[in-house]
């Protein structure tokens, strides 16, 4: 695990208190949260890659990359990659919050 997947990882796990779960739920939590995170970001980023860029990453999707590469190459690529990815950590996590709350509001 590079520096910046074990920060990303560690934002998440703070932001979503995912260490107060049982362990065995903990992993698949951080996945699906990463997940939905990944997307966001991949929105976000990809508009701003040079052609050259675009054409390296449509490659390495090409050949069924680890979620761990695909980070790499975008850290990589991407000014800012991290600080990206905490803000859409935190979009997500505000937006789940209203969701949950507005749950509890017509229960």
């Amino acid at each position: 695990m590079t520096n910046a997947q074990a920060e990303i990882r560690k934002n998440i796990i703070e932001l979503f208190e995912i260490e107060k779960l049982p362990e065995e739920k903990q992993e698949e939590t951080i996945g699906r949260i990463g997940k939905i995170i990944f997307q966001a970001v991949l929105t976000r980023v990809l508009p701003f890659l040079e052609e050259k860029d675009l054409e390296q990453y449509d490659k390495l999707m090409d050949s069924n990359p680890s979620p761990e590469q695909v980070l790499d190459f975008l850290f990589d690529k991407v000014p800012n990659f991290l600080q990206i990815v905490a803000e859409e950590t935190e979009n997500f996590r505000k937006e789940a919050g209203e969701v949950l709350g507005a749950i509890k509001n017509t229960l």
